[in-house]
């Protein structure tokens, strides 16, 4: 309104300033701050127990940051396309690491007779014995302290041959000297296992040939 007595306006009190001429945006040149729930979902979409926390962080910073109100969308949407990268190879490693582990041969669940091959960790995984594979576990149970001394001093043929109970099949074929014998435990340093450490012996084939069928049954086949 126009004061009559000077021709100059005046403003009521407590009365605010007319719309924004800018569309809700801030008018140039004014400072914006950075927006904090932005560069946290950055931050944490790159780690991966994090990624899920991250994404739900970009999405509030996309909001938080529409029309320009504050900086730092970037960080809110690369946050969100990081996050979602991190937890979808989160999720594939846990299930591939659950797929290996239901498929390796565990010295505590190993069997006498159970076939094997093994993954590219060189690791001995479960087989199937009407199919070719690399060998067949002889001998399953736990060092105690004879055994673990016997083990330092000897080849690894001679200590799964001496061991108590293997069956005659077996013997015989570590000493034809066809298959090579190696042994698998749970030791921390496998050289030198401790009292009470599971393990068990497995044969293969010297010749890189696979093994059809069990070793200790009548009428197997060697060779694929």
């Amino acid at each position: 309104m126009t004061d009559p007595s000077g021709g100059y306006p005046s403003y009521e009190p407590g009365a605010g300033p007319g719309p924004n001429p800018y569309g809700g945006q801030p008018p140039y040149g004014s400072r914006v701050s950075y927006d904090g729930l932005s560069i946290a979902a950055l931050v944490c979409s790159l780690t991966c127990c994090a990624a899920p926390v991250g994404i739900g962080l970009g999405i509030a910073g996309i909001v938080r940051t529409r029309e320009r109100r504050r900086a730092g969308r970037w960080a809110a949407v690369t946050g969100v396309v990081v996050g979602a990268l991190v937890l979808v190879l989160g999720v594939g490693f846990f299930v591939f690491a659950a797929v290996m582990g239901s498929r390796t041969v565990w010295e505590d669940d190993a069997r006498v007779g159970q076939c094997i091959d093994r993954d590219f960790l060189d690791d001995p995984i479960k087989a199937t014995c009407a199919e070719p594979h690399l060998g067949e576990v002889i001998w399953v149970g736990r060092f105690d302290d004879d055994l673990a001394r016997i083990f330092r001093d000897v080849s690894r043929a001679e200590f799964c041959h001496g061991l108590p109970g293997l069956d005659p099949a077996y013997a015989a074929a570590v000493e034809s000297g066809d298959f090579d014998v190696r042994v698998e435990s749970d030791s921390f340093d496998e050289s030198e296992p401790d009292d009470g450490d599971a393990f068990f012996c497995y044969v293969e084939r010297g010749d890189g040939e696979k093994i059809t069928g069990r070793l200790r049954d009548a009428g197997q086949q060697v060779g694929a």
